[in-house]
């Protein structure tokens, strides 16, 4: 008899074996990178992971938290939760398709352009020369032959003692003829490689908890020559950093996992961008990266659980400079590569590359970036200097944990727009005539600024039960809007907004707008005049309907509001191809004053008001106001 069980899902058509023995069906998807969703890493309270079974008895019974989550309508479909069910026998499991965990990235390619070079790094090219004979009876190396080259041809001293590039100068192919170096001014000779190999390539990449992003950049003349972008594999994990942190403590292996997850996602990016080059990975000299302090801290391999307990302790603000061979990247094993400075805990190079690639700092105007994800980054750059701090707007903002949320991909309602006489118009991304499949987090945010102008949701978060659209339950309580009738949508099933949706939201936005009142208040202003809004979900969405909702405090949005797209992923090329600009934002970094909410005594009460809407009065654009 078999000790595995076969699994087939649909409609992936994928089917795949496991061992025998409590593995759960969410561990199988893990197993075999099947493309699911797990918002939560597992928890059992998101709710994405609905499957449907065929047999129902090849599972395990259903757990109370499934009769929890599930609603009556989804348990008498037969439906359960992957991350609760043990296979107990071959099963074919069917994934709703829109909880099909999509592949497409959408706002992470758009850095292109050229930036001013003066990069840390460049190649040499010694011509052939003969071997050494000894000198007063004292052999020479290939080390010190090397470097006698290098000073014949350009005056120059060098460093060759990276074991990395000595065991590449060791190989036969390396003396037989012209070499060529790659030489880094802090770290020296990073590379030996056989033949003349003028091209000099760099990799900035963003690494964000949702999506990856590589760009490949012309080291000598500033330029981005492609882009690469994925989703974050560690996503199977939880969609927020918490998770991360949470999967890191359960095991010994949890850390390495994540690691490895991430450089093997690195690694196919280079090979896409370069390829879009015609270029090959062996061309790259350095690598640069932005991300917040969580996910630098997973790719350099240090463990992060510090940073999930108060105080939030990061390993370290500025990181070491790694090689190549220690990230497992396929690069030259010597590579140089760099990640940016965080300020704390939640503040991370992310942050301190989008004031990099803003330079709030080198501004008149008061500024306020606004980098909006799983976790809200804010920097200000006021009179008295550059303040930051972090609050948790948690993963609803990109969809994730919203009943009938995902994120902004084709099918994604990402716009909501209200029609004449009541009722709402919702666009959907994706080809003309795409049907919609679930909400992003630009249209709840859209969606509950329309129903609150047109009442159906009140001041505290409730649903006006007399609404039209309005579901109730037995007791007349409003319990969801429908936005889209289960005819119309592309998965069979309505689409709708639910009162925990709406909780979820005023939790966000209470904890923004309080982040940003806090912040001005330490800072000393009652005005912005400039609010740069970024990061993967920060340039999309409307900012006018996150102020209806009292998302964004009215001084905030005073001045100009303007929309960026990836202001980090613009950083890190910069700071890659530009040795004064990676020097410039650590100095910044060191002069960032970290606000630290949770710790004023003032924060909760301040919290508990904010979740509550304000009045609907429209709220003018003030002049200069620029979309982006």
């Amino acid at each position: 008899m078999s000790d595995r069980f076969k699994i087939r899902f649909e409609p992936m058509g994928l089917a795949v074996a496991v061992p025998k023995g409590g593995v759960t069906v969410m561990e199988a998807a893990g197993m075999h990178h099947i493309p699911m969703r797990f918002d939560c890493g597992g928890k059992g309270v998101c709710g994405k992971c609905r499957i449907i079974p065929e047999p129902a008895g090849a599972l395990s019974p259903a757990t109370e938290t499934e009769r929890q989550v599930l609603s009556p309508e989804e348990a008498a479909m037969g439906c359960r939760l992957a991350c609760q069910a043990v296979v107990r026998g071959h099963v074919r499991v069917t994934v709703p398709e829109a909880l099909v965990d999509a592949t497409e990235v959408r706002g992470k390619d758009g850095v292109a352009g050229v930036y001013p070079a003066k990069p840390f790094v460049s190649r040499m090219i010694l011509p052939a020369a003969p071997l050494p004979e000894p000198v007063d009876g004292r052999p020479a190396t290939l080390r010190s032959w090397m470097a006698a080259r290098v000073r014949a041809e350009t005056g120059r001293e060098v460093v060759l003692t990276d074991p990395h590039a000595l065991r590449q100068a060791s190989l036969p192919d390396a003396v037989a003829g012209e070499t060529t170096l790659v030489v880094h001014d802090t770290r020296g000779v990073t590379a030996v490689l056989p033949g003349r190999r003028p091209r000099s390539l760099g990799v900035a990449l963003d690494l964000g908890t949702t999506t990856l992003a590589a760009y490949l950049c012309d080291m000598k003349r500033g330029r981005v020559l492609s882009a690469a972008s994925a989703v974050n594999p560690q996503r199977r994990f939880g969609e927020d950093v918490i998770s991360r942190i949470a999967h890191a403590d359960q095991s010994e292996s949890g850390l390495r996992q994540m690691q490895g997850m991430v450089a093997s996602a690195v690694n196919a990016l280079i090979e896409r961008a370069a390829a879009a080059a015609e270029a090959l990975p062996s061309d790259v000299d350095e690598v640069t990266a932005a991300g917040n302090t969580t996910m630098l801290q997973i790719f350099a391999g240090f463990h992060p659980g510090a940073i999930g307990v108060a105080p939030y302790l990061p390993t370290v603000r500025e990181f070491p400079d790694f090689s190549a061979a220690d990230l497992g990247l396929a690069l030259h094993p010597g590579t140089n590569v760099h990640l940016l400075p965080a300020v704390s805990g939640f503040v991370g190079g992310d942050a301190m590359a989008a004031v990099l690639a803003d330079g709030p700092h080198r501004r008149k105007e008061t500024s306020l970036i606004v980098d909006i994800g799983t976790n809200g980054e804010l920097v200000l750059a006021a009179p008295s200097g550059l303040w930051a701090t972090s609050c948790a707007t948690g993963p609803a903002l990109e969809g994730a944990q919203i009943s009938c949320g995902m994120r902004a991909v084709s099918g994604a309602i990402y716009r909501v727009e209200p029609m004449p006489g009541g009722g709402v118009r919702c666009l959907v991304l994706g080809e003309e005539g795409i049907r919609p499949l679930g909400l992003c987090g630009s249209g709840v945010i859209d969606a509950v600024a329309v129903l609150r102008r047109q009442g159906v949701i009140e001041a505290p978060g409730r649903f006006h039960p007399g609404a039209r659209g309005v579901v109730c339950d037995e007791r007349g309580l409003g319990t969801r809007y429908v936005l889209v009738p289960e005819g119309d949508s592309g998965s069979g099933a309505e689409i709708s907004l639910s009162l925990k949706d709406v909780r979820s939201l005023q939790l966000a936005k209470a904890a923004l707008s309080v982040g940003i009142e806090f912040l001005m208040r330490q800072a000393g202003v009652d005005r912005v005049d400039r609010a740069i809004l970024t990061g993967a979900f920060g340039a999309r969405f409307d900012w006018r309907s996150a102020a209806l909702l009292g998302m964004l405090p009215e001084g905030a949005f005073a001045g100009t509001v303007k929309a960026e797209d990836n202001l980090a992923g613009v950083g890190a090329v910069m700071a890659l191809v530009n040795r004064e600009l990676r020097e410039e934002i650590l100095r910044v970094s060191r002069s960032v004053r970290f606000v630290e909410l949770a710790g004023d005594p003032a924060f909760p009460a301040h919290f508990a008001r904010a979740t509550r809407f304000p009045g609907v009065e429209a709220h003018p654009d003030p002049p200069g106001t620029a979309r982006g």
